[in-house]
């Protein structure tokens, strides 16, 4: 009995080191740091870069338009610079690491918060590439995610896959998830008759011409000529280019278009050549 318990004491104590070996190798992997070295011209880096105009028109093949909202110039210029601060302070201490200058993007990004939503595409790539030079002064290889969680939401690896798909009419359909783009045939104005379909999403009764309305979750299929233009009374348009094919003036942002799996969901008919649904004010495509 003696040799049992003892076995099974023995048995006990080596689980608990496996146990305990497996957690300092998690802890340790998850503590990793790497110390970083300072280049010498360092601090000569960081001066011209804070102090060089930012977020103006580059040409290719970096290619920046220049920023779309002249007032949020300064603002941005101003987050960006205080990332560098924050990378020089780090570089002249005695011991950085690649740990605490990762920790500062993470920082550095959050300051984007209240503007985000008021960047153009364009402009938070801009945001990332000065970023990235940021990190070249000091050698830090990667962001760890933080810039392609800032510029895509997740990592570009785990984005949904594209499909795409052509209509009988040339118009190109481009889905990622629960989002459809639609890249219109070329247009030859013949007086053709077009059904499209318009669901009303919002909380109004949406006018069109004298009595006709789209009250709210109902559509209509309409038959639009492609010499012709549909006006709704929310200031919508719809009308067939002189180039390409339908084509949509939504200034304020109320149109999303329909495509695959959503063409069930909203009951789009199966001769409706173009499907939409008018949304509340800032939330369409």
């Amino acid at each position: 009995m003696r040799i049992k318990k003892e076995m099974i004491e023995v048995s006990i104590l080596i689980k608990y080191t496996q146990v305990l070996i497996i957690f300092l190798v998690i802890f340790s992997c998850a503590k990793k740091t790497t110390q970083m070295k300072t280049p010498k011209d360092a601090h000569k880096q960081f001066t011209a870069f804070i102090a060089k105009k930012k977020f103006i028109e580059q040409p290719y093949p970096n290619y920046y338009p220049g920023i779309g909202k002249e007032k949020i110039r300064p603002i941005l210029t101003e987050k960006i610079n205080q990332i560098a601060f924050d990378f020089k302070e780090i570089a002249v201490n005695r011991n950085p690491t690649d740990k605490k200058y990762l920790e500062k993007i993470e920082i550095g990004l959050s300051r984007f918060k209240d503007i985000y939503l008021v960047l153009d595409t364009e402009d938070r790539e801009m945001i990332c590439t000065y970023i990235e030079e940021i990190m070249d002064i000091v050698h830090l290889k990667s962001s760890n995610g933080k810039l392609n969680r800032f510029m895509y939401g997740v990592n570009p690896t785990e984005l949904p896959k594209e499909e795409k798909w052509t209509d009988s009419n040339g118009n190109v359909f481009i889905q990622k998830g629960n989002e459809v783009s639609i890249i219109p045939a070329k247009n030859r104005k013949t007086g053709k008759v077009h059904k499209i379909f318009i669901f009303n999403e919002t909380g109004k009764d949406i006018g069109v011409i004298s009595n006709l309305k789209i009250k709210p979750n109902e559509f209509k299929v309409f038959d639009l000529m492609d010499t012709d233009t549909l006006k709704l009374d929310n200031g919508v348009e719809f009308m067939f280019g002189e180039t390409y094919g339908l084509e949509v003036e939504d200034k304020k942002s109320q149109v999303s278009g329909l495509g695959g799996k959503f063409l069930v969901k909203y009951g789009v008919p199966d001769n409706a050549e173009w499907a939409f649904v008018i949304v509340p004010k800032g939330e369409g495509d």
